[in-house]
């Protein structure tokens, strides 16, 4: 059973941050499974730090062509990217000290974060369709960021 799924209306019309949405639902709905069943406590250990480490990789991604383009929201949207990405990380600290009860705060969080992604994204979105699309998709293209995964069991 999906938790999330991908909807074309999510789309941002670049195929790179589409994709890395896409990756970051299934993330979503990895977690969801040791969660619903109470159990898999190194399953969820594992997806959440892989969470944690894809949702930076693609927010320093977007935030490359905001600055490349001069996105008037950038300061704001960057600002979301860091206190999701400083609540993730909380949240693997607290589970990793054994505080089981964090289960539900990340369900319960992930769920509103998810939300408001999309519509934060969706404003950019509108945004660079305003550019010329097939230029933003051809710069876009023009940098790359490591995809290369941490080492297991490897802190953030």
């Amino acid at each position: 059973m999906l938790f999330v799924e991908w909807e074309p209306e999510f789309s941002v019309g670049i195929k790179r941050f589409d994709d890395d949405h896409r990756h970051l639902f299934s993330l979503f709905n990895q977690l969801h499974e040791p969660i619903a069943a109470h159990d898999g406590n190194l399953a969820l250990t594992l997806i959440m730090r892989e969470l944690v480490w894809y949702a930076q990789t693609h927010f320093k991604a977007e935030e490359v062509l905001m600055k490349l383009y001069r996105y008037p929201e950038f300061v704001s949207h960057r600002a979301e990217h860091d206190h999701f990405a400083e609540q993730v990380l909380q949240f693997v600290d607290h589970f990793d000290s054994g505080r089981d009860e964090v289960i539900v705060e990340v369900s319960d969080t992930l769920q509103e974060w998810l939300a408001q992604m999309l519509r934060s994204d969706a404003a950019y979105a509108k945004f660079f369709q305003l550019h010329d699309a097939a230029e933003v998709r051809s710069r876009q293209r023009g940098f790359t960021l490591s995809y290369e995964r941490p080492a297991l069991g490897a802190s953030s």
